[in-house]
């Protein structure tokens, strides 16, 4: 396998694998692997176990919260080069897709629409006809890597309908700390007695105690996933790399739906979540996203992506996108007078809507949605060159219904008291909305770490998630500690010694040891 060692060497030739999305960095690596095979990743396990020396797991480094930043002096494993989609299976209606876990989601996508056009064999491929099936989770970077995203059960616009990636995971083949090798199959390996049994790929049985704390029952990527009657898969699902590293990860496809999409426009934050109300009441809603006035207006500030965008209805300086699953017997035609009835009372009209009954249409969109965190983060880069030590301050907190829209009026009033430039955007579906906060300097960066700390703890105090999509990593892991309690995290730290008693997978992840 290739191999990059020599801290030097991999500063010059690989620095982009010393930092993810967030811009945060730590330490080089003393050497880089790139495996191609379950036996590569075996032997990189094996050398961490045996010297004793932290390994990191990285992947497309599409992340915001440091999980695949690797500390100095560790072995860093890169998946770019497992890259391949494995074989397809049917079991009666039910089509699974195996892959290796550096495949892209957008390689993912464009097997689906074109299973012929991959250039290379896939077992089973006979079994899918082009464009009839998707895997459901839509995180906003398609270059997002399948192992990436099941490490810290992400989602997106279409989770609030089809739920996040924990929900279309069928198995997962991992190398654990040892170099040893475990198959889990959902389904087989559920609690018993409050005990998981599991026997790795050469007969070693294995057994760990269940958590006995409850993950919270809203939007949730924070800490490892517990709840009653849970199957072991889960466990590893939005483990974000801390107890095996997967190798092969086989994901549930769903038929691809008919949809009809807009974006309609609203003279505010509270028209908006009204009309999101109605459409919480409609079950073929596949999305409901949200942005205000300050994301509309960073895109037209901020440009990015292809093609121009159109004027904005005036007076209407927010917006929902929404996907509507159409069926023979329910085709958007019937609910045109519901949905003008909605808009009407909410602010807005059919006539303050980009519509999407096409394809090109649709895309347009859902690319339009995309443009609003592509455009933040080029922002970000440009405000570096000036202020290296600026990094963007996002929030990614899911919370219940009866908090969210205090707390999104919360949001707003910190960010402007604070004089902050700021997007506001994300999940509305979900009760899960982004507040991205973009300091110019140091002191801005300093206001806006002292309004990210009021608004983590609003979340916790309202019993809210502290990260609903984007995982812990290394950048919140004070606030997982105050979501949880120490006695809560003692129990996750219990089943990490469990599984990895060295503490060597995905070092200062998680937890603060």
């Amino acid at each position: 396998m290739k191999t990059v060692s020599g801290k030097e060497n991999i500063r010059q030739n690989l620095p982009d694998i010393l930092s993810d999305e967030s811009r945060f960095s730590l330490g080089t690596p003393r050497s880089v692997y790139f495996p191609q095979t379950v036996r590569d990743v075996v032997d990189v396990a094996g050398e961490s176990s045996r010297k004793s020396v932290p390994l990191t797991i990285i992947g497309a480094r599409t992340g915001i919260t440091g999980g695949c930043v690797p500390v100095d002096d560790c072995i860093a494993v890169c998946f770019s080069d497992m890259n391949r989609i494995l074989r397809v299976e049917r079991k009666g209606d039910r089509l699974t897709l195996t892959c290796q876990p550096g495949v892209t989601l957008r390689g993912i996508a464009d097997f689906l629409e074109a299973p012929g056009q991959i250039p290379y064999p896939v077992e089973g491929s006979e079994h899918l006809k082009p464009g009839t099936r998707f895997y459901p989770p839509d995180p906003t970077e398609m270059t997002a890597q399948l192992g990436g995203t099941v490490a810290t059960n992400a989602s997106g616009a279409r989770s609030y309908h089809f739920g996040p990636t924990r929900a279309h995971i069928e198995a997962l083949a991992l190398v654990l700390a040892s170099g040893d090798t475990l198959t889990l199959r959902r389904g087989e390996h559920p609690s018993i007695g409050g005990v998981f049994s599991m026997t790795t790929d050469r007969g070693a049985s294995l057994s760990i105690a269940a958590p006995r704390y409850q993950s919270p029952s809203i939007k949730n990527a924070s800490g490892y996933y517990s709840k009653n009657g849970m199957d072991l898969i889960d466990l590893f699902i939005g483990s974000e790399g801390t107890l095996g590293i997967y190798t092969e990860i086989s994901i549930r496809l769903c038929e691809t739906p008919r949809l009809v999409a807009g974006l309609s426009f609203f003279p505010g934050l509270g028209q908006s979540f009204a009309f999101a109300d109605f459409l919480r009441e409609k079950r073929a809603i596949a999305a409901i996203e949200y942005f205000d006035e300050s994301a509309l207006a960073f895109v037209r500030t901020h440009p990015s992506g292809e093609g121009d965008i159109p004027a904005f209805p005036a007076g209407k300086p927010c917006a929902v996108y929404w996907e509507y699953i159409e069926t023979p017997e329910a085709t958007f035609e019937t609910m045109i007078d519901k949905w003008e009835t909605a808009l009407a009372l909410s602010g807005s009209s059919l006539d303050a809507t980009w519509s999407g009954f096409d394809a090109k249409e649709i895309l347009f969109l859902r690319s339009f949605r995309h443009r609003v965190p592509e455009a933040v983060n080029t922002a970000v880069a440009l405000y570096k060159r000036t202020c290296p030590s600026i990094r963007k301050i996002s929030t990614d907190s899911a919370f219940r219904r009866n908090h969210f829209l205090s707390a999104m009026e919360f949001y707003v009033s910190q960010a402007r008291s604070a004089g902050l430039e700021y997007a506001l955007f994300g999940h509305l579906g979900d009760f899960h909305l982004h507040l991205n906060l973009l300091p110019h300097n140091a002191d801005e960066l300093d206001r806006a770490l002292a309004v990210y700390e009021k608004v983590m703890d609003l979340a916790i105090e309202c019993k809210g998630t502290v990260s609903a999509e984007h995982g812990i990593g290394k950048l919140k892991k004070a606030y997982l500690v105050k979501m949880y309690g120490e006695e809560a995290v003692a129990e996750m730290m219990r089943v990490k010694s469990d599984l990895d008693p060295q503490w060597l997978l995905n070092p200062g992840t998680l937890f603060t040891r």
